[in-house]
């Protein structure tokens, strides 16, 4: 790449992430012995378990950096290496680490599960499916707000499962791919406001808020593009998308519920699409499509992206 200049390294980058989007729909996701996130979640977890009862926030910060920093300068290293033994293994090993920091197929997959057990009556089945996609207690959930737990998963993970992934990997490559990773693995093990992480994991929660403040906005407009209802999609994301206790994760999941006409709610917590029909069974494949056009959309972004601007900047 050194050598090939720029169109060498926008070709190796467009093939890269072509490969990798081709392995998550053909083979899904990794086995946990050899994905790259648990290996960066074992890092965090013995540099948690470590943390001392003085400078809990001192040490959250360098754990953070430290975090980061490692797994960007790890893929790096590993593709410019392989990169001066063989330009294919290279191109194997990039694909292959920028699969791990992305999720498509996986997402729809449960979704569709999800789907095919509620219209079947199996909600045992969908209770034990649902945790795959959100945290909350699902044991008293009826049928609608089990349909809101897919569709509000479907809007969310499209910012931190797929878009700002592949949005850091546009601007700063691989490197930039697996450190907005190492960022959203570190707040989802150690941002948390308990007492064990209330100081240790400010900084880890900070860094996951700047870093999807900028794709959650982006996935409005995104979805308003592809929506049959923009103005509805964008109007309910800006009336609704700070009900969320999250500053980002309202913003996309607002913009479904406006594009497919239709309220979501966390009971106790928020409702987004006030004075929509609720949601229902029935309004799941319509919120897969939408995740799937998104998606689409977002490769012929960055694919354009890189053709025309001087991306990445690493």
């Amino acid at each position: 790449m050194q050598g090939g200049g720029c169109k060498a390294l926008i070709g190796f980058m467009l093939e890269a992430l072509l490969l990798a989007v081709a392995l998550d729909l053909v083979f899904g996701e990794p086995r946990p012995a050899f994905h790259p996130v648990v290996w960066m979640g074992r890092l965090i977890g013995f540099l948690d378990g470590h943390a001392p009862r003085r400078f809990r926030r001192l040490y959250g910060i360098l754990m953070a950096l430290f975090t980061v920093t490692i797994t960007a300068a790890i893929g790096y290293g590993i593709m410019m290496a392989l990169y001066q033994l063989s330009p294919l293994i290279s191109l194997l090993a990039t694909a292959f680490l920028l699969k791990s920091t992305f999720s498509l197929s996986f997402l729809w997959q449960v979704s569709w599960d999800i789907f095919n057990d509620l219209k079947a009556g199996r909600l045992d089945a969908v209770r034990a499916r649902l945790p795959a996609l959100v945290g909350r207690d699902v044991s008293g959930l009826d049928e609608g707000h089990m349909a809101s737990c897919v569709i509000e998963s479907l809007g969310e993970s499209f910012v931190d499962g797929i878009l700002s992934p592949l949005f850091y990997f546009a601007i700063f490559g691989l490197p930039g791919a697996l450190a907005y990773r190492a960022i959203n693995t570190l707040d989802s093990m150690v941002g948390y406001k308990d007492e064990k992480h209330r100081e240790a994991g400010w900084a880890s929660a900070r860094l996951d808020d700047m870093a999807n403040f900028i794709p959650a906005r982006l996935a409005v407009l995104m979805t308003a593009f592809v929506s049959g209802h923009p103005i509805n999609a964008v109007k309910t994301a800006l009336q609704d998308g700070g009900k969320a206790p999250s500053i980002n994760s309202g913003y996309p999941m607002a913009a479904f519920a406006g594009s497919l006409c239709v309220r979501l709610e966390k009971l106790g917590y928020y409702v987004l699409g006030e004075g929509l029909k609720p949601c229902s069974v029935d309004d799941i494949p319509k919120a897969i499509r939408l995740n799937q056009w998104l998606s689409a959309l977002l490769l012929a972004i960055i694919t354009i992206a890189l053709w025309l601007m001087p991306l990445p900047l690493v």
